[in-house]
């Protein structure tokens, strides 16, 4: 992106809006993405005859060196009947998505005290979320004539929202066998919120201490920049995303090299470009997995990010993503793309109530009440009320949502890695694809550590 970086900054004047067209989406107006150098000039046209300049364009959506095979011109006002002009004529091209991270949905607290001692962390136990026991699984709960797609109107994520994160006490956790030696363990990638501790001098959550700075590297995550970088106190929506899914991985898997980078803003968005562009440069890699908890609907398909993951598995990794939290049917970009493992939740008796369900979802895991790292010392303007403060952290947090059953399912995928000495694509047929393994309908095969 030309008008922000990596660090996941969101651009200047890129608004959010919502069409009703299918199932809906959320798209940035005035960004038009199109595949080549002649559904450019056709669009550049069409905009010109309208009276409609260009205010940048063409951008490359391919890291620098890599011949650009999609572009970004951007204008003034909608672009959707741009987008039908040139589909018509047999171009491929689509407005620019936006994405949301699939943290616990608003008014979500999951079940049980969200401020206990005594639940249980990622290794389960009474309260965890690793805990439940996918036989109780009733597929009648996920019956999509309960599932309301107003729910999953993305244009609630808009503004700054509470987070859903919930204050925890360190659990009693034995510290777990390393999955491979040092430096040759599985390396996975998270493309999300950056990594609290990654800054010189910030505080590192106990979890990740020993390892941050070598094993454990990525962006730095910090807890309120919104609505400027002075933030205003509160936590942000997203803060201590990556943070939390990097002390899952390590929980479960202890032992993966994990590079947390940021493509998601403190809301939560993440724009389809920049995503296009992070997977790019993973296929440069050398990464086995690659995990992704944010998603949304499209307008139709998304070649954008449909070439980038393709390019991406042919380099060897296994892309997994959350199926969205927002009890629908519909399905979900990244999750539903080919070659993609789409990750459902799980709760203690079966489907978690806010989990998105499918024929396109392909595994389900714990993704109620998980606890793992977070924020050290961070201790927002909550006051203390019966004793429990619910934005005070001590390196410790309670979250729920698909965000987080997406890594239990990558860590089993390390995990086989480095216990069998296999490859990323071999785990994933043993762990996911294996016809004997225990499936429910609508969501794929069960993954429980």
């Amino acid at each position: 992106m030309t008008e922000s970086d990596s660090t996941g900054a969101w651009p200047a004047g890129a608004e959010v809006t919502w069409s009703h067209r299918g199932a809906g989406f959320a798209y940035v107006p005035g960004r038009l993405l199109v595949s080549g150098p002649a559904a450019g000039d056709r669009a550049s046209g069409l905009l010109e005859r309208a009276g409609r300049s260009l205010l940048a364009g063409p951008e490359p959506l391919n890291p620098e060196g890599q011949e650009p095979t999609w572009l970004r011109l951007r204008t003034e006002g909608p672009v959707l009947d741009v987008v039908d002009e040139l589909r018509a004529d047999g171009f491929a091209v689509q407005p620019e998505h936006v994405l949301f991270a699939h943290a616990g949905p608003p008014g979500w607290a999951g079940g049980g005290c969200c401020c206990c001692g005594d639940g249980a962390g990622a290794g389960g136990g009474p309260g965890g979320g690793l805990a439940g026991n996918p036989l109780r699984a009733n597929p009648l709960r996920a019956n999509p004539l309960r599932a309301n797609p107003l729910r999953a109107n993305p244009l609630r994520a808009n503004h700054p929202l509470d987070s859903t994160a919930r204050p925890a006490d360190a659990p009693d956790l034995a510290p777990g066998k390393p999955v491979a030696q040092q430096g040759q363990g599985p390396r996975v990638l998270v493309l999300d919120s950056g990594v609290v501790g990654a800054a010189q001098g910030e505080a590192a959550p106990p979890l990740l201490a020993g390892a941050l700075g070598g094993r454990i590297t990525g962006d730095p995550d910090q807890p309120d920049t919104v609505p400027d970088a002075r933030g205003d106190g509160w936590l942000d929506p997203v803060a201590g995303h990556g943070t939390f899914i990097a002390g899952l991985l390590e929980q479960l898997a202890p032992g993966c090299t994990i590079e947390v980078r940021r493509v998601m803003d403190p809301l939560g968005r993440v724009l389809e470009g920049e995503l296009r562009r992070l997977l790019l440069e993973a296929a440069l890699g050398r990464w086995d997995l690659v995990s992704l908890s944010f998603g949304g609907q499209v307008m139709g398909s998304t070649g954008v990010l449909q070439a980038a993951v393709a390019r991406l598995r042919r380099s060897g990794a296994v892309v997994v993503a959350s199926a969205g939290n927002d009890g629908t049917w519909v399905p979900q970009v990244p999750a539903s793309l080919p070659g993609v493992v789409a990750v459902a939740a799980l709760d203690g008796g079966g489907p978690a109530e806010f989990t998105n369900y499918g024929d396109w979802v392909d595994a389900c895991a714990p993704g109620v009440d998980l606890v793992s790292a977070f924020f050290d010392g961070f201790d927002g303007p909550n006051p203390e009320v019966n004793g429990m403060d619910l934005d005070r952290f001590t390196g410790w947090a309670r979250w729920s949502g698909t965000s987080f059953a997406a890594p239990v399912v990558v860590a089993a995928l390390a995990r086989e890695m480095g216990t069998r000495g296999i490859g990323a694509q071999e785990a994933l047929r043993r762990v996911v694809e294996a016809a004997h393994l225990l499936r429910l309908p609508w969501l794929g095969t069960v993954v429980n550590l």
